[in-house]
């Protein structure tokens, strides 16, 4: 029988200490700005520095197939209140959890009608795969390599692409 935590048995949730900025506010700079998607921009300075999980809060790929909603994020950075910030704690490995939470389907726990929104109070409820460390680094190294895989399949065939186009292109007229 597996068991199962939920998230705020498996991580430390550090939404406090998130702070938005608007883009008129922001100075650019080299620091990585993170919103419920990835980088939004670069800012001058940062407010964690640290092995993170961000998962998004609003304006996420909820229902979107293939699209994630949590990914993971490594040194000096700034969040922003898009995306909910996590911090496993001790005895779970981070690339682990991140990939429990990236495909999560959450779809009945999202809520808002215009603009989908996973809440605090639903992200700490969310269920996590309780494994041995050992067993949770070894399905993590799995995983990672099926997404190589796949992103060397992706290249190759964008590369394919690019081949059969560029040798037809002085043949095809507009």
């Amino acid at each position: 029988m597996k068991k199962y935590l939920c998230v705020e048995e498996c991580c430390d949730i550090l939404d406090s200490q998130r702070v938005p900025v608007t883009a008129s506010d922001r100075t650019s700079g080299i620091y990585p700005y993170y919103g419920a998607n990835g980088v939004q921009d670069y800012v001058s300075d940062y407010i964690f520095d640290d092995e993170l999980i961000l998962v998004a809060e609003d304006g996420g790929h909820f229902g979107e197939k293939g699209k994630p909603i949590a990914y993971r994020v490594s040194g000096k950075c700034w969040v922003n209140n898009h995306a909910h910030v996590l911090k496993p704690k001790v005895g779970f490995d981070i690339d682990y959890i991140c990939y429990s939470l990236m495909f999560y389907d959450t779809s009945s726990i999202i809520n808002g009608s215009t603009r989908q929104k996973l809440n605090q109070a639903q992200l700490k409820k969310m269920k996590i795969p309780v494994l041995p460390l050992e067993e949770q680094v070894i399905r993590k190294s799995t995983i990672k390599n099926i997404f190589d895989s796949i992103e060397l399949k992706t290249r190759q065939l964008q590369s394919f692409d690019f081949l059969v186009k560029s040798r037809f292109r002085g043949e095809v007229r507009a």
